[in-house]
């Protein structure tokens, strides 16, 4: 409860603080006002193609998401068990953390169709994450545990059932929610230099291109408000699979 006043007390200073900043500037162009962005934001919904536009962008984010988790899970397991593989992943990890983020996007822009840019940046940039989460959780594992498991005579499948694989999700759940953000903002700014027909990016630089701040910042608004929902989604996943209570 206390953090969720803290959080909607900083909205509001957010709020404040734009309000101060347009009124001081009084330049729709550098700093809209909340009516302008607010007559944009009308304007975006009632456009026939909004729902393409914003089903596109969500898809290419939850297909992003869905092949880094489940390579990372391969992977994750496979390099726990064999150090063959953790020896191969490990310049893969450097290569993905060290290398800039828009040296990757040219890179996808040359060798890859503009459908598909985003999903690819956006799995590039998770996938590290996932995989070490992954990783970890298994090696983290109480070695206790398993001594014990092994001393009752659990068996294999049992162990891997019931110890294994909720220490792996459970993990994983603690980072869905930073996982889909990083991966919704850079299938977005993959988006920005790929335009594809249909996404948020290609109206974010459309926007740019006129000018009009407004209906930047009332894609970015947008944005905000499909975060929220990720946020949601993933909460109610956690509670459904009893994780954690709702908070």
């Amino acid at each position: 409860m206390k953090n969720r006043k803290l959080s909607i007390i900083s909205k509001i200073y957010l709020i404040i603080i734009w309000i101060l900043l347009s009124q001081t500037i009084n330049n729709d162009v550098i700093v809209p006002s909340i009516k302008s962005t607010f007559i944009s934001m009308i304007e975006l919904i009632k456009d026939p193609g909004f729902l393409n536009i914003i089903s596109s962008t969500i898809l290419r984010t939850l297909l992003g998401f869905l092949i880094s988790l489940f390579l990372a899970i391969i992977l994750g397991i496979l390099s726990s068990i064999s150090k063959i593989v953790h020896n191969l992943m490990q310049p893969i990890l450097k290569f993905l953390n060290s290398v800039p983020t828009i040296a990757i996007i040219v890179l996808a822009l040359i060798w890859l169709n503009n459908e598909i840019v985003p999903i690819f940046v956006g799995f590039l940039m998770v996938f590290p994450v996932l995989y070490e989460t992954v990783l970890q959780s298994i090696l983290n594992i109480d070695k206790n545990i398993i001594q014990m498991a092994y001393l009752y005579r659990v068996n294999k499948i049992e162990i891997i059932k019931n110890i294994y694989i909720p220490n792996i999700f459970y993990n994983l759940s603690t980072i869905f929610n930073s996982a889909l953000g990083i991966n919704l903002k850079m299938v977005i700014a993959g988006e920005v230099l790929a335009q594809p027909k249909y996404s948020i990016g290609s109206k974010i630089q459309l926007e740019r291109m006129y000018l009009n701040t407004s209906g930047v910042f009332a894609w970015i608004i947008i944005i905000l408000f499909i975060s929220a929902m990720f946020d949601y989604m993933v909460k109610a996943l956690r509670y459904l699979f009893g994780i954690n209570k709702w908070k």
